[in-house]
């Protein structure tokens, strides 16, 4: 008798403290998820404080031949960054086109900028083509010659050697091959060329559409730090 007592007893028991494992299982889950459905998700977009749309594709480096290398930008965010970490690496992402006049003559500042900045701010020229005009046409051996200013019939409206262009090789600049136009719509760009900066953590901090007057190099003045540059700004 006894022993049926302290059976009944102790499975009273275990059936109470299971009861309250799970009600406060229940209460943590719950709490999960409140927590995770009132945090603020950064939007995808292209304006100031976005997170812009991923761009992904091949990229080629400067001196490197014909060698491409696979491309994928939110890989080189760091999504721990905090404001005041002067050894992050920020980002300017320019769309462009070898057969823009505007970026044939923009191109010497490109080239000075991202020697100016290079160490703190990574230079990305996303290489397009306007599908729907014959001569904004191009190829990986034109974005190569255009990148390096080397011999290459073909840039500038495909009427002009990409050697003509201003300013001399970009060497400090990783150019992307966006020439099927996907990366380009997905920011929703217009025209070339179009520039944006970007923190370390990938945001939107400067988007030129939304700073008419303002050049590049004013932004990048105004928002990248400076600390800790061999040259300052």
């Amino acid at each position: 008798m006894k022993i049926n007592e302290l059976a009944k007893t102790t499975r009273a028991e275990s059936d109470s403290r299971i009861g309250s494992m799970l009600l406060v299982s229940g209460v943590f889950f719950i709490a999960v998820i409140l927590v995770f459905s009132t945090t603020d998700a950064i939007p995808i977009g292209v304006d100031e404080g976005e997170m812009p749309p991923n761009i992904k594709g091949e990229s080629h480096v400067a001196e490197a031949g014909d060698v491409w290398n696979n491309f994928d930008l939110y890989s080189l965010f760091q999504s721990n960054w905090t404001e005041g970490d002067y050894n992050a690496t920020w980002f300017v992402v320019e769309f462009m086109s070898t057969d823009c006049p505007v970026c044939m003559s923009y191109s010497d500042e490109i080239e000075e900028l991202s020697e100016y900045w290079f160490g703190r701010v990574q230079f990305i020229s996303v290489a397009v083509d306007f599908q729907f005009n014959e001569e904004f046409t191009s190829s990986p051996e034109e974005i190569i010659a255009f990148q390096e200013k080397k011999d290459f019939e073909g840039c500038n409206h495909g009427k002009g050697n990409c050697n003509t262009r201003d300013g001399g090789p970009h060497n400090k600049v990783l150019y992307v091959d966006d020439r099927d136009a996907s990366s380009m719509n997905d920011w929703g760009v217009q025209g070339t060329p179009t520039s944006y900066i970007l923190s370390p953590n990938g945001i939107v901090v400067w988007n030129q559409r939304n700073n008419q007057g303002q050049d590049l190099i004013d932004g990048l003045v105004e928002i990248v730090p400076t600390d800790g540059m061999g040259g300052g700004a």
